[in-house]
């Protein structure tokens, strides 16, 4: 399935792929390793049934969707996955992740954390 979304959209960037059915999404997200939540960039949605390619450009969104827990997208042996898990559970305890239908794009979760007293730095969180 994923190979024939790859082929279908030859040149398209994408580094998560999401698969429901027919359906295959080409996902690309800003780096993982200099964001802590990733922006998304691009979304290429497929349609293995009817063909039907649909791509979305997010580049220059002022409040982009933004991923979290990143660390869900790789294996364990990923020697970053530990710290980025450590993080997210942080964050979890701290109340953050309450009512997470409101935290999906930048600027409703730079606020939350804003108002929690936490700055994000690179792929880090710290206190600010």
């Amino acid at each position: 399935m994923l190979d024939k979304a790859t082929a279908i959209s030859r040149g398209v960037n994408w580094n998560v792929a999401r698969l429901q059915g027919d359906i295959v999404g080409l996902l690309e997200y800003e780096d993982f390793d200099s964001a802590a939540f990733p922006r998304l960039i691009a979304s290429t949605r497929l349609n293995l049934s009817t063909g039907e390619t649909k791509r979305t450009d997010f580049s220059r969104s002022e409040n982009p969707l933004i991923l979290h827990r990143k660390e869900q997208l790789f294996g364990d042996r990923d020697p970053r996955v530990a710290r980025w898990a450590t993080t997210t559970k942080q964050l979890v305890e701290k109340g953050l992740f309450e009512n997470s239908h409101l935290i999906g794009r930048q600027k409703l979760w730079s606020a939350r954390l804003a108002a929690a007293g936490l700055l994000v730095v690179g792929d880090e969180v710290v206190e600010s």
